[in-house]
């Protein structure tokens, strides 16, 4: 076991523009990960990623690294869902992200047990996409349902990954947000009403509102980074801003990196997992290595750990943070990449594994 003068190291990595980017390892990600492996030093995978379980991330992970993972260590952006379970489990739920059956399968695997997709709320009202020429196939492909949506309450909006046709998820979302008690199809009369709390808007039992990735943008193969969820959430704001004539506020949760609920989600699963290594001496020390200031150093540099963990953030030059530019919120140390990023936290922790 690696550990120094009673102290133990341990780290959480993101893995987008850390270890891979697009579907191409990052130099170096393997052997850093394999080196962890052998000496026993506890770690996770911290990511704002997400859209399958958690077991069939890792799986396409330890492909791309040619390692052996495991699922215990891996936290995804909706991960915290699951603690939303004993609440909505049986209620209805719509489900936002990727494509085809993957939330549906998804948010079932959680444990959610009545869901509905976007997919099958356009099947039954025909004419809720403002421009469906597009996408309508693949709706028509994908959508499930009963034909019984009028009649059903939806609870709360879970957005699990990135969505793939805005308009017509913008539509679906700002349509539900101002309905009587969650049904489609129907306006609140409290709407507008200045009487009430925020101007009488979310205040007739609309569904709760869940997102779970705060970031603007991600790494890709693309040169620039592209749009990621929080961009989607910031085009909602944009149109609810303008539904409601600025007077209402857009109430939801927000999960994901940097929000403290992520960490405190992390931590948990990074204790959890050290203990199964049957670890001599508590976690002193964790290194946060990742490519985006906005999400992995703000995270860890804000973040209180109720256990005395100290965070620190390590920033890599593979991904969104650019050579040479100055990034927004500053970290501990900058690396190249994360071979080097490790190698540096080890020497500060006095760790020597040659």
């Amino acid at each position: 076991m690696a550990e120094a003068k009673g102290r133990r190291v341990a780290f959480a990595f993101d893995i987008d523009g850390v270890l891979v980017k697009g579907t191409k390892p990052i130099p170096g990600g393997r052997e850093t990960i394999q080196l962890l492996q052998r000496h026993r030093i506890p770690f996770i995978f911290l990511t704002n990623g997400g859209g399958h379980t958690e077991e069939a991330h890792v799986a396409k992970l330890g492909q791309r690294l040619d390692l052996a993972l495991d699922a215990k260590q891996f936290v995804q952006s909706h991960t915290p869902f699951h603690d939303l379970v004993p609440e909505y489990g049986e209620k209805t739920i719509l489900a936002l992200g990727g494509h085809g059956q993957q939330i549906r399968e998804l948010a079932r695997a959680y444990g959610f047990k009545k869901v509905v997709t976007s997919s099958d709320v356009m099947a039954e009202y025909k004419h809720i996409h403002p421009f469906p020429e597009m996408t309508k196939a693949h709706h028509d492909e994908h959508a499930r349902g009963d034909g019984k949506l009028a009649a059903t309450q939806i609870s709360a909006i879970l957005v699990f990954t990135s969505p793939r046709d805005w308009c017509l998820d913008l539509q679906v979302v700002s349509d539900l947000l101002q309905s009587a008690g969650g049904l489609i199809g129907t306006r609140s009369p409290k709407n507008g009403d200045r009487s009430l709390p925020n101007n009488g808007y979310l205040q007739d039992m609309q569904p709760k509102l869940f997102f779970c990735n705060p970031d603007f943008e991600w790494s890709t193969e693309h040169e620039h980074p592209r749009f990621a969820q929080g961009a989607f959430r910031e085009a909602l704001n944009g149109v609810w801003k303008h539904a409601t004539r600025g007077q209402a506020k857009l109430d939801y949760t927000i999960f994901g990196k940097p929000t403290e609920a992520t960490y405190l989600y992390g931590e948990r699963v990074l204790r959890e997992y050290s203990e199964t290594l049957q670890a001599s001496s508590k976690i002193d020390t964790v290194y946060m290595v990742g490519d985006n200031p906005e999400s992995d150093i703000v995270g860890a540099n804000s973040f209180k750990s109720r256990h005395g963990i100290q965070w620190k953030s390590i920033l890599v030059e593979t991904g969104v943070h650019v050579a040479g530019s100055v990034p927004s919120h500053q970290p501990h140390h900058t690396a190249k990449n994360v071979k080097e990023a490790v190698e540096w936290a080890l020497k500060q922790e006095g760790i020597r594994t040659d």
